[in-house]
């Protein structure tokens, strides 16, 4: 599922930045599953899952100093953005997970399948 610029993204990082991203890729793969309407690539040097079709880019990983972004391209779109996930753009938005916090399974996986759902409904 995955390219070999999507995987180096994550050997780039810092020890610790890269042991939380690791968890979120993991857990975005679980929350996609098999769904053969996402995939796994590199969008603007990024790792990124895209929904097949218009306004297909879903999700991606971006390391910063101390935490990773889990940014959701449509994330203005998402069930309760506002308490959820960071962010005043147009569309994007953020989930932080700090590196020395703790991690947010279930926020994570809940954030991906409304993503994926957000996403199946179309532009």
């Amino acid at each position: 599922m995955s390219d070999s610029r999507f995987d180096r993204y994550f050997t780039e990082l810092d020890e610790s930045e890269r042991a939380v991203a690791y968890r979120i890729r993991d857990v975005v793969r679980s929350a996609v599953g098999s769904n053969p309407s996402v995939s796994e690539t590199t969008k603007w040097n990024y790792p990124a899952w895209v929904y097949a079709g218009k306004r297909g880019n879903m999700c991606s990983i971006m390391g910063a100093n101390g935490y990773v972004r889990l940014q959701f391209f449509r994330g203005a779109e998402l069930r309760e953005a506002e308490e959820r996930l960071e962010g005043t753009g147009k569309g994007m938005r953020h989930l932080k997970v700090w590196c020395d916090g703790e991690f947010p399974t279930e926020e994570i996986v809940g954030l991906v399948r409304d993503a994926v759902a957000l996403h199946g409904q179309g532009p």
